[in-house]
């Protein structure tokens, strides 16, 4: 059932794509489904060790948790969680207002989390959620040099429904913040409405249950059936990802379609610069004008399309050789 429903929504996708498209190629949105949702926890309270990561685990979900280094204990558990396929993320030393930060101290918060995050996590942290979701100019400045994206502002109205066609600051996405007073039909809402915009949105959650859990705790039988919501809307092609998987995706999407091709003896040569930092391994799903007389390559390889003519692109390749669509 789950492979004949992602099999039409990549051929309602190409449709589009053949019909509206002039470009050469076009990577396919949100990994080739029609919206995205992102659940980001923030603080790394027990709660989310305790219920949170199992909940998310019977459902086979995955989500990003944001963690203050000063108050983070049981590090084994959290090693755990990212072994489980969730992403740890960067929410500073000591989760200060900016306000009370100076140059020196801006630069600590970013920098000491990233390398104590990076040294226990054994791997490269490049996402950052600002604490009270607050910027200075220091902060962003350092932001900019370790990370990729970073969660920003609590947007409001239509501006926390982010876009496949625009141009995001990447350095302040924005999310939509969980009250205690939301029932489930206000988060139902939220999908239902990045599903009818085509559009990614990310959840900022912080206590579940128990007010002792953190700020604005959901009432856990909200939580879970915002969960059960989420898992029968991703068999209808939602796509549930972690905050700097879809992250890299989109910026990546936007780094290849920016890419103006090179054009001799035949072929079409594109080249992108992939930004610093910036995760490796990102594949980006592309759909390619030229049917059956389209050749593909990166570096000596050929690349194949799959059976509803979609190529899997490496973005680390940073290069893109079209043969035979002239």
């Amino acid at each position: 059932m789950a492979k004949s429903v992602h099999a039409v929504l990549f051929c309602s996708l190409l449709v589009g794509l053949s019909s509206a498209q002039t470009a050469p190629l076009r990577v396919l949105p949100w990994n080739g489904h029609p919206a995205a949702v992102s659940l980001t926890f923030d603080d790394a309270r027990p709660v989310h060790l305790d219920v949170v990561v199992p909940e998310l685990n019977k459902r086979h979900l995955n989500a990003t948790f944001f963690v203050i280094i000063s108050k983070l204990t049981r590090l084994d558990d959290w090693r755990r969680v990212q072994a489980q396929g969730h992403e740890i993320g960067n929410h500073s030393v000591t989760h200060e207002h900016p306000a009370e930060l100076n140059r020196a101290s801006e630069e600590l918060e970013v920098e000491d989390a990233k390398k104590f995050l990076d040294s226990n996590f054994k791997s490269d942290i490049t996402i950052f959620a600002y604490p009270y979701a607050e910027l200075s100019a220091g902060l962003l400045f350092w932001v900019k040099k370790y990370d990729f994206a970073a969660r920003g502002w609590q947007g409001e109205g239509e501006s926390v429904y982010v876009a496949a066609g625009a141009e995001p600051d990447w350095y302040n996405l924005p999310s939509q913040t969980a009250y205690t007073k939301y029932d489930a039909a206000v988060y139902r809402s939220w999908i239902d409405k990045a599903f009818a915009k085509h559009a990614w949105t990310i959840f900022q959650i912080h206590g579940i249950g128990d007010p002792s859990t953190g700020f604005e705790p959901i009432p856990t039988d909200t939580f879970l059936s915002l969960l059960d919501y989420l898992k029968a809307q991703e068999a209808k092609g939602l796509w549930v990802a972690p905050f700097g998987t879809v992250a890299a995706y989109l910026r990546a999407q936007k780094t290849l379609e920016a890419a103006k091709p090179q054009l001799q003896n035949g072929e079409e040569r594109f080249v992108w610069k992939v930004p610093a930092p910036f995760p490796s391994g990102v594949v980006l799903k592309t759909a390619i004008q030229g049917g059956t007389h389209v050749h593909v390559y990166q570096g000596k390889r050929e690349l194949h399309p799959s059976k509803v003519g979609v190529y899997s692109v490496s973005f680390d390749s940073g290069e893109l050789i079209v043969k035979g669509a002239l």
